[in-house]
């Protein structure tokens, strides 16, 4: 059964009647008269995903109740469509294109008395819907997900994204991080129990890498099976200094203390962590877990840098801190206002992002709506004329300020960050800089690393072939002088060997002549005297 959930503002049924007289002789009557608009948002309920509309459902009532005030000329009613019996993405997306359309015609379609417009969460039938949106030239966005195809407009024409997720740079964020660094060959780790985001950035840079970056791409299990991070640890430090590490903080940690223990946390490594954005249920990366490791762990976090791929702080939103706290509050206040969300207690951690950008989605629609007013030519069911309005555009949001590109696709905001020993958290470094669809790196500040501003090569310590100098065994005699006295015992030996050679000749001839003699020893001796006795 598909379930609607509708909120509509002030003197929505006045209006009505109006604007349907009105609408049926000229619609240049919409810049005299409040334009009716009806904006739908087919969407996952419950809490099996980020990308809800119970988990981003108070960002679009908060952005209603100040448009209502901000602008009279045009009365917003919004429907959430949505089956309670359907447990997850992939089989709301199995279903997302005939709950749209059943609803769609039982509104008489695009004859019906007031323009529609779809503002949705979006898992994983963005794509799909976008087919429908086109087909009916509704004006559609999507403001917790995307795809590629938004960037072709033959297939995309109505569609804009607000989503904070950058899909299309996953690899990017990583490559441009190495290049950046010269970095040649990193080690890659994936623990495929992680968040499945990490999946896709796994996928995503290996086919972008090659042939500039050479990396050993290593996967495994950790609820199947632990990973012997002493075995890999061994094998990385024969093959790079770098390793981008997909996986869960809990599982950083225990790499981290491995790595402490063979010495690798000082500095000649470094060790890459990334997260979507800060939040409990993808875990929270921070040394101190309160156990009798965290000091390990804290020294360890120098080896480390961090990416945040959706920097949602003041600075990343471009908001002040102030106005962030304001719209926190409200957005808590809706959910524990209103049961159909199912988090009055707050025991589900409200995600800033997909919130921050419903609110944001709906202030820009109204933004557009109201300058297009002042058009006479202007045809508010014209979704491709409307969507065109978005494109290449900057929108400054009580949210945050949002860039859209040509293809009226969200750039996205990332940060990487380096680990500050003295305030044991991670400062900002770097900011993407996304220009036409060309990522790249702005730097914040110097990088700071273990008293240096300089990060290490790839290279591993004993190079590629394990054969410096340096690397090779020593006993308790240096290497030069090792040789020096080798070398002279050498030559030594064979001075010796050439002089015994000499000697033993010289005797040997003497000996060989014998029989030759020497006149000059010969003497004449004198005649001997002799006596008899006779007797």
């Amino acid at each position: 059964m598909i379930h609607e959930v509708r909120f509509m503002s002030p003197g929505y049924h006045i209006f009505k009647g109006l604007m349907w007289l009105c609408c049926t002789t000229s619609l240049l009557c919409l810049t005299a008269k409040p334009l009716d608009v009806l904006v739908v948002t087919p969407g996952l309920t419950g809490f099996s995903a980020t990308a809800t509309i119970t988990r981003a459902g108070p960002g679009f009532e908060v952005a209603l109740h100040r448009l209502k005030t901000a602008y009279t000329n045009i009365a917003f009613s919004h429907v959430y469509l949505y089956n309670r019996s359907i447990p997850d993405c992939g089989t709301f997306a199995n279903n997302a294109q005939y709950i749209l359309s059943q609803w769609f015609y039982e509104q008489d379609g695009d004859r019906g008395t007031m323009p529609i417009y779809m503002v949705t969460t979006g898992c994983f039938e963005p794509a799909l819907l976008n087919q429908l949106a086109a087909a009916w030239n509704m004006f559609y966005i999507t403001v917790c997900s995307s795809d590629e195809v938004i960037r072709d407009k033959s297939k995309s024409p109505t569609w804009i994204n607000t989503n904070f997720f950058p899909t299309i740079f996953f690899g990017d964020i990583f490559y441009r991080l190495f290049l950046m660094q010269n970095w040649t060959s990193v080690y890659v780790v994936l623990d495929l129990d992680s968040i499945p985001i990490y999946q896709l950035v796994f996928g995503a840079l290996d086919k972008l890498v090659r042939p500039k970056v050479r990396t050993v791409n290593i996967q495994y299990s950790s609820r199947k099976e632990g990973l012997d991070f002493h075995a890999l640890l061994k094998s990385f430090a024969t093959q790079s200094r770098v390793m981008l590490f997909l996986g869960s903080a809990s599982q950083l940690r225990l790499l981290l203390l491995s790595a402490a223990a063979r010495g690798q946390t000082t500095g000649e490594y470094v060790f890459i962590a990334a997260v979507p954005f800060p939040y409990k249920v993808q875990g929270i990366f921070t040394w101190q877990t309160f156990d009798q490791n965290d000091e390990i762990i804290r020294a360890a976090y120098r080896s480390v840098i961090f990416v945040t791929m959706m920097d949602v702080s003041p600075s990343g939103l471009h908001v002040t801190e102030a106005q962030l706290d304001d719209l926190k509050s409200k957005w808590n206040a809706e959910f524990k206002r209103n049961p159909f969300y199912g988090n009055q207690d707050l025991r589900d951690e409200p995600s800033i992002p997909h919130l921050a950008s419903a609110n944001a989605a709906m202030e820009m629609l109204a933004q557009v709506l109201n300058e297009s007013m002042a058009d006479p030519d202007f045809d508010p069911r014209n979704g491709r004329a409307l969507a065109r309005r978005f494109l290449s555009r900057t929108f400054d949001t009580s949210s945050g300020r949002i860039s859209l590109d040509q293809f009226g696709d969200r750039t996205p905001s990332v940060s990487v960050s380096y680990f500050n020993d003295t305030t044991g958290d991670f400062e900002v470094y770097i900011r993407s800089n996304i220009t036409k669809g060309d990522y790249r790196y702005s730097a914040v500040k110097p990088v700071s690393w273990f008293n240096g501003s300089h990060l290490p090569p790839n290279e591993p310590m004993c190079g590629y072939m394990g054969d410096k100098l340096e690397c090779r065994p020593r006993t308790g005699i240096q290497t030069r002088e090792l040789f020096a006295g080798v070398g002279v015992a050498v030559v030594a030996l064979i001075v010796g060997s050439i002089c015994l050679g000499c000697l033993i000749r010289s005797r040997a001839l003497k000996e060989a002549n014998w029989w030759a003699l020497n006149g000059g020893l010969l003497e004449i001796s004198a005649p001997r005297m002799s006596s008899k006795i006779n007797g």
